[in-house]
Order: C-alpha cells, then sequence, then structure tokens
C-alpha cells in the first residue's frame, strides 16, 4: 500500500508540474506588440511622406521608419521621438511650445517593431475568425470568438457607428480579442468599453494591400477633444492603409500609415498607460488636462 500511494502521489505531482508548465506555453500564444509596445504611435513613413502632429498630447513616444518626416506644430506635448533612418532634414519643429524628447536617428528598435507589425498583420489577418457586424452601439463577448491559443478572433464584416454609439468588448479571463478588418475602411467615430482587458490585449487589424499600399483607409474620431467622456481604448494596426486620428481620447497605440501622410491632429489625447476604464480618476484627470490645455490657448 506504500508502494501504491507512493506512486499515485509521484503521478499526480507529475501532472501538476506538467500543467503549470503548461499555462505559461498557452498564455505565450496570445497576440504580443513587441517591440511596439515602446511607442504610442509609429509611422511606416515610406515614400517620404509625412506625420502631422499638431495640437495633440501624446503621452508615450513616437517611432517613424524608412525615410519618414515628422511635422510637429503646435502647441503639442509628445514624448521621445526616435527616426530609424539618418538625419536628412526630416524633422521640422514649428512651434516654440513644443514639448518633446529628441529626436534621435538612426533608431534600429524602430525598423525592427515595424518589420513586426506588419508581419503581425499578415498572420492575424490569416487566421480564422467569427464574423460580427459592428452597426451602432454593439457587444462583443471575447468567449464567442474563432480561439487561436489565447486570441479569440473576430471579422468584421460591417462597421458604422456614430460617436454616441458604444463598442462594448466583455472579456473572458482567457484570451486577447483581435478584430480583423479585412478589406474593410472605418471611420471609428464610437466609444469604446473594455471589461476585463486591458488595451494592449485588443487589437484592431486592418488587412488589405501589401507592400505598404493599396489597404483600407482607417479614421479615429470619438469628438474627444469636445467631450472628455468619449474615450475609445485597444491598439489599432494598419500597415498598408491611410490613417488619421482627429479629436480623439485614445487609450492605445497606433501603428502604421503606408505610403501616405498620419494625421495625429486636432485636440487629440493619446495615452499608452491605461489604468482601470471606468475609473474617476482618469476621467478626472483627463478632463484637467483638456481644461489646462484650453487656458494655454487662451492665454496665447
Amino acid at each position: 500500500m506504500k508502494t501504491t500511494f507512493g506512486s499515485t502521489r509521484l503521478v499526480t505531482i507529475m501532472g501538476l508540474a506538467v500543467l503549470l508548465a503548461l499555462l505559461p506555453l498557452q498564455r505565450a500564444l496570445a497576440f504580443t506588440i513587441d517591440g511596439g509596445s515602446d511607442y504610442a504611435v509609429l509611422f511606416e513613413g515610406a515614400g517620404g511622406n509625412t506625420m502631422h502632429v499638431t495640437n495633440v498630447t501624446v503621452n508615450g513616444n513616437l517611432g517613424v521608419g524608412n525615410n519618414g518626416l515628422l511635422d510637429l506644430s503646435g502647441p503639442a506635448t509628445v514624448g521621445r521621438i526616435d527616426f530609424s533612418a539618418a538625419d536628412t532634414g526630416q524633422f521640422s519643429n514649428t512651434n516654440a511650445a513644443n514639448v518633446f524628447t529628441g529626436p534621435f536617428y538612426n533608431v534600429a528598435a524602430v525598423t525592427t517593431a515595424l518589420n513586426y507589425l506588419n508581419s503581425l498583420n499578415a498572420s492575424l489577418g490569416a487566421e480564422s475568425g467569427t464574423d460580427v457586424s459592428i452597426n451602432g452601439s454593439t457587444t462583443i463577448n471575447a468567449s464567442a470568438g474563432t480561439f487561436h491559443g489565447s486570441d479569440s478572433v473576430f471579422n468584421v464584416t460591417a462597421f458604422n457607428t456614430t460617436n454616441s454609439d458604444v463598442l462594448t468588448i466583455n472579456g473572458d479571463g482567457i484570451h486577447d480579442v483581435v478584430l480583423n478588418f479585412i478589406g474593410l475602411s472605418a471611420n471609428f467615430n464610437n466609444q469604446v468599453v473594455l471589461n476585463g482587458l486591458t488595451s494592449d490585449k485588443v487589437l484592431y487589424n486592418f488587412v488589405g494591400g501589401s507592400g505598404l499600399t493599396g489597404g483600407p483607409t482607417l479614421q479615429v474620431n470619438d469628438n474627444g477633444h469636445n467631450n472628455p467622456s468619449n474615450m475609445v481604448f485597444g491598439d489599432f494596426l494598419n500597415p498598408n492603409g491611410a490613417i488619421s486620428v482627429v479629436n480623439t481620447n485614445l487609450f492605445g497605440r497606433v501603428f502604421g500609415g503606408d505610403t501616405h501622410d498620419i494625421q495625429i491632429v486636432s485636440g487629440d489625447h493619446i495615452s499608452t498607460a491605461v489604468p482601470d476604464p471606468g475609473s474617476t480618476v482618469l476621467l478626472l484627470s483627463l478632463s484637467l488636462g483638456l481644461l489646462a490645455g484650453a487656458k494655454r490657448k487662451l492665454a496665447s
């Protein structure tokens, strides 16, 4: 009996050890933005096009790939500014009140992050997903997606929203959420509420085109500058299509922009540091920040 009990206990312990070892592996199968986590905005910069940054607050870093340009007019407050290429007149600062660090050139991390994200865009876009139509206020449950490892994948078949509409995404405690917009352009004008998920665990993945051209167009405008309670949560990835983020409170990141100019303008507030989406502290701090910005305008 001793031998039997000992053997049983050993098998049980070994089984638990295997299970515990597999749990991190299963979690590792979720998508990750890898080097993109160091940036709030990453611009492809192909074709020598320009990232326009005007009258915004970006609580995170900006990265410009290839031979892209950055025009910082303002007033604007941003983090560190990195270019993947050498300084060939790529940076323009036209407002003495702008706040930033850098610019820095020959930053290999920009190219590394963009290459990884471009590959991620294609690989996630090739995964099967549960069809979902987003028309007006819509709720998506992670438990209803098509599972690939620890990702819950949806294919957005239609998208039509206004500033008063709310996209609610409910987590299941296991899966991250990928929303593939396959060949589908979007005016992302709605608010977003996340339950049980953080912004870096929700990816709006715009798929189409190739070689940094020909993809869908993305516009994000939740009227957040005029209404601080309007918020968007999640990360946007659109390597092959044009991007504009206007008048938006975004708690997340923006990656892509193909061979077009990219617009980060008109009162945007972009932050990669995301407290609880329902936090009254977040609402208060955001409102105070926007109020301070309005006071600076009146004083100037």
